[in-house]
């Protein structure tokens, strides 16, 4: 009986250290592809960014969303034309073009789980809002401070 423990012990063991094998191997696996796809990001963004900038603007972004290999990169990572320019109208924060780290994080976000348009969607406009928000606390903070001028 002890020996049939000890042998079901050392298998266990053996069994247990190739999980955990698999399990570093994956995770260098995912990392490694997660470098691969930042590089070609990195690629199409440099292609992208024509005036060379170090940021696209829509007028950039939809020359370059033209081209065959940009098509064929973005449908291998899942998203068409037309969620190609939502996701660049997401990214813009307002000035009309986007960064390297913008794209690439939203390409990425995308690519990822919480991979659905709307998710994407709602961050942009929780943004909008969150902006909008502060810059009518600022508009009754100043309001405040003339009406207690004027009082006083």
């Amino acid at each position: 009986f002890a020996v049939t423990r000890i042998i079901t012990a050392l298998f266990l063991k053996d069994t247990l250290q190739a999980a955990s094998d698999d399990v570093e191997m994956m995770m260098r696996e995912n990392k490694l592809a997660k470098a691969r796809v930042t590089q070609k990001l990195k690629a199409l963004f440099v292609v992208a960014d024509a005036n060379k900038d170090g940021a696209i603007s829509m007028e950039e972004f939809r020359a370059v969303v033209q081209h065959p290999k940009a098509l064929t990169y973005f449908s291998a990572l899942d998203l068409c034309v037309p969620e190609a320019c939502e996701l660049f109208e997401m990214l813009d924060d307002g000035d009309g073009s986007i960064s390297y780290d913008e794209f690439c994080t939203g390409v990425l976000r995308l690519k990822g789980q919480a991979r659905t348009l709307d998710v994407v969607s709602m961050m942009r406009d929780n943004r909008r809002i969150m902006r909008t928000c502060a810059a009518m606390a600022e508009e009754v903070k100043h309001i405040r401070l003339n009406m207690g001028e004027r009082r006083g």
